[in-house]
């Protein structure tokens, strides 16, 4: 479903399973439930309503609460993994260290489980109101993945040609110094070469990658919601032994309805990025350390 600030979810409380604990009173963010007669009752709260986001099923001991409506169902409680079955501090920063950027591709496909367990991964991400209006595009084969290339390079042509036009230098009086510097001195550029490279026979774009997930949300979501969900899918992709890389060049198709309307992505939706996938075609030996712009703890 879409999202709807109009819609609510719908908690139900089973009260024969119910003691009282009071832990859904204290978790729910609106102010959902109360207890009566050391049972809990479900109310309207004092903001949104329910916005299904399930905290008050995941803190119930006893499993008393289901929750359905805004894209959950009573059937999405899962039992919580084992502490023991986590991924441990260490083990997290070791997949972060390992993960690199990977360009070059085996000739080898991407097995569809992988990719279920990729896509699982990126739907656990964190969301700002659920439901989440991030939506994925799952080329799952590299024929699917050149034909996208194919299709992505005219759209790259129409978008150069665009750029020297007198309605682009039109609206670029209404853009900041940094947005014009960007547009001229990396994202003209960059298309130009995109479009060149092809030309000549090489796919610097998606570097003949196996697979590819392209991100987009709708109208109600953010920017934010698809870098996240990008960045669970490309690690996960790097936990299961395969190499990914992140192609944010893609976002120029917001301006290219052609596209848009080719791949069934609806118009009011925005393309946020491509996420390339498949079997690392060289092996690293080295890790190396990154380093954030800055670090300042507020006194």
């Amino acid at each position: 479903m879409g999202f709807s600030f109009h819609v609510q979810g719908r908690p139900e409380v089973d009260s024969d399973l119910c003691t009282g604990c009071g832990q859904c009173v204290a978790i729910c963010p609106d102010q959902i439930y109360t207890l009566e007669n050391r049972k809990a009752r479900p109310g309207q709260g004092v903001f949104l309503g329910c916005i299904a986001c399930g905290h008050c099923v995941a803190v119930c001991p006893v499993g008393a609460i289901a929750v359905t409506g805004r894209g959950m169902t009573a059937d999405d409680r899962r039992p919580l993994p084992d502490p023991a079955s986590r991924a441990t501090a260490e083990s997290l920063e070791n997949l972060l260290l390992a993960r690199r950027s990977i360009r070059k591709y085996q000739d080898r496909e991407v097995e569809r489980e992988k990719l279920d367990r990729i896509l699982a991964a990126a739907a656990a991400a964190p969301m700002g109101i659920p439901p989440s209006d991030v939506h994925v595009l799952v080329f799952s084969n590299r024929q699917q993945v050149r034909a996208f290339t194919a299709a992505s390079m005219e759209a790259f042509r129409r978008m150069n040609r665009m750029l020297g036009s007198w309605i682009f230098k039109l609206l670029s009086l209404r853009t900041s110094k940094a947005e014009k510097e960007i547009m001229r001195d990396f994202i003209a550029p960059l298309m130009r070469a995109l479009v060149e490279y092809y030309d000549a026979g090489e796919d610097i774009y998606t570097y003949n990658a196996p697979a590819a997930l392209l991100f987009h949300h709708g109208p109600h979501g953010d920017k934010s919601e698809i870098a996240i969900a990008a960045t669970y899918a490309m690690l996960a992709a790097e936990s299961l032994g395969l190499g990914s890389c992140m192609i944010g060049s893609s976002e120029a198709f917001n301006h290219d309805s052609m596209l848009k309307q080719h791949y069934g992505i609806p118009k009011e939706h925005k393309v946020g990025m491509a996420l390339l996938i498949g079997y690392p075609a060289v092996k690293f030996h080295h890790a190396l350390h990154r380093r954030l712009g800055s670090v300042r703890f507020a006194e």
